[in-house]
């Protein structure tokens, strides 16, 4: 009987691909009815280019059914079986002022260490480079406003990791498989959820990593908070990086994160500077 757990974490990965896809297609449709219903034969070119010229507002409303979905699936499967107050409570027990610094520090070495990565990517394959790139430049990551907020801060460490640390990887595990198993299956699926072979590569290690920070914190609030400030600095903090900061130094901080990376994981790991938990209840069964 728990091996139909491994079905369900298929369904909530199929569900996910359906409802962002689906209302990509759908919120397009509807611009572009409301362009003909209102102009004319020019409102389509109107509708295309309005949604050209508001990516994050698309994007936002993209998220928006995943995470009314998926919010309310946790909440009814997770959250009130637990109850508010010991899911609060089990937040202010686990995520301390030190657990907060070595987020900070893991965000800011995991967006330079993704650059190696995309090195390697980009030695193996320049094509995949070069789209991904004109893809990014055209997605209004760039376009700093409370809308970029809204879609790269908000919206996708909240929804992403609800569904794929919250529910999938919780399923995985109830179905009997061991962490290091369902971690992976679940960053792979993260990856595939990406729907770009570049993008997917990177955003499955990092899903791996915030799936270990799930375990080792054992409540969602925290690779939320990893995957909000791994956002932050793969957008606003390296573009000063860049404008500010010359070759060499930036060089030095890509190869300065496989160190860094190495000194914030021990620390997790033995919780240095943090309080030990008063209690290991609900340790097995992950966030």
């Amino acid at each position: 009987m728990k091996k139909v757990n491994y079905l369900i974490a298929l369904i909530i990965f199929a569900l996910t691909m359906l409802l962002i896809n689906g209302s990509g297609i759908l919120i397009s449709m509807m611009a572009a009815i409301g362009g003909l219903m209102f102009r004319g034969p020019n409102g389509l070119t109107d509708a295309y280019n309005y949604l050209m010229d508001n990516l994050n507002l698309y994007s936002a409303l993209t998220y928006i059914p995943l995470f009314v979905l998926f919010g309310l699936w946790y909440y009814f499967a997770v959250t009130e079986k637990e109850g508010i107050k010991q899911s609060a409570a089990r937040i202010r027990q686990n995520i301390s002022p030190a657990s907060i610094l070595w987020m900070v520090i893991a965000a800011f070495a995991l967006q330079h260490f993704i650059t190696i990565i995309m090195t390697v990517i980009n030695a193996a394959a320049p094509r995949l480079m070069e789209e991904y790139s004109e893809m990014v430049e055209t997605s209004g990551l760039a376009e700093y406003s409370v809308m970029w907020a809204l879609s790269t801060l908000i919206l996708p460490p909240l929804t992403e990791e609800t569904i794929f640390r919250g529910l999938i990887l919780r399923y995985l595990r109830r179905a009997g498989a061991c962490f290091i198993v369902a971690n992976l299956i679940q960053a792979v699926l993260f990856g595939i959820f990406h729907m770009n072979l570049v993008q997917g590569i990177y955003t499955a290690f990092l899903g791996f990593i915030l799936g270990y920070f799930a375990k080792q914190y054992n409540t969602l609030a925290a690779p939320m908070l990893l995957h909000a400030l791994f956002n932050l600095f793969g957008t606003v903090v390296v573009d000063l990086e860049n404008a500010f900061l010359p070759d060499s130094v930036l060089t030095a901080l890509v190869l300065l994160s496989i160190p860094l990376l190495i000194f914030v994981f021990l620390m997790i790991h033995f919780r240095v500077g943090e309080k030990r938990r008063q209690s290991q209840i609900g340790q097995e069964e992950e966030v």
